[in-house]
């Protein structure tokens, strides 16, 4: 019987983003010259994701997205004559620095790779991921990493997913979960693709939207007797 082949997110799943993002906010801030805040970074945290909920619906490039956050954010707090393209690549070399996984994972990862095909899929840029991955030591327990830059489509939409299936080896689409924190672009996109869905979800938030996860964990503990149960189910069928 074909292993179990494991689909996981990065940002939030495996990747400790919260802890980058701010840290990449703040150097980027002080370096413009802006007066950092709590208020600010909170402000940035909010219309960052809003700009990425964007990129999955299609609505902006990603190209975009680099300046339209901090357009936002500099237009909302009044702050004038900042270069905002710059600004954008000035935070995305300081998220590239910071390499922080969520407490757990790296235990997570070394036990279920022994069991299961675990592949990497991201929305998240491919550059930059790639060094994050490698800085915080885990991009060695994956066959492959896709990358919705590279792919030219992004989760949740189901062309991002027909080129992942047409990238693995033996690949038994009966045999294929997702994992991932993300309703909008993981569950969602797992809805998409016809396959597991797994909703990562720590923090205990509320199911909204269309998405509809076949299970819910809220850690790596749960996950990977989960991943036990999903495998020993569909071994016996």
């Amino acid at each position: 019987m074909d292993k179990l082949i494991v689909l996981l997110d990065a940002d939030d799943t495996l990747l400790d983003f919260a802890k980058s993002e701010k840290e990449a906010i703040v150097k980027t801030l002080k370096e413009f010259n802006v007066p950092v805040s709590d208020k600010i970074v909170q402000r940035y945290v909010e219309i960052n994701l809003h700009c990425w909920k964007l990129l999955e619906t299609g609505q902006i490039t990603r190209v975009y997205l680099d300046r339209l956050r901090f357009d936002l954010l500099f237009e909302e707090f009044g702050i004038k004559d900042k270069d905002t393209v710059a600004a954008g690549a000035t935070y995305r070399a300081h998220l590239t620095e910071s390499g922080y996984v969520i407490d757990g994972c790296v235990e997570f990862l070394d036990k279920i790779s022994k069991r299961y095909r675990l592949f990497l899929v991201t929305n998240g840029t491919q550059p930059t991921q790639i060094v994050r991955l490698k800085s915080a030591g885990i991009d060695g327990y994956f066959e492959d990493m896709f990358f919705s830059e590279q792919i030219g489509c992004a989760k949740p939409y189901a062309g991002f997913f027909d080129y992942v299936f047409s990238h693995i080896d033996g690949l038994d689409k009966s045999r294929v979960v997702l994992a991932g924190d993300s309703l909008t672009s993981d569950i969602l996109g797992a809805n998409n693709a016809g396959i597991t869905g797994i909703w990562f979800n720590p923090k205990g938030q509320t199911l909204s939207g269309t998405a509809k996860p076949d299970y819910t964990v809220r850690g790596y503990e749960e996950l990977e007797k989960l991943l036990d149960e999903i495998d020993k189910m569909k071994t016996d069928k």
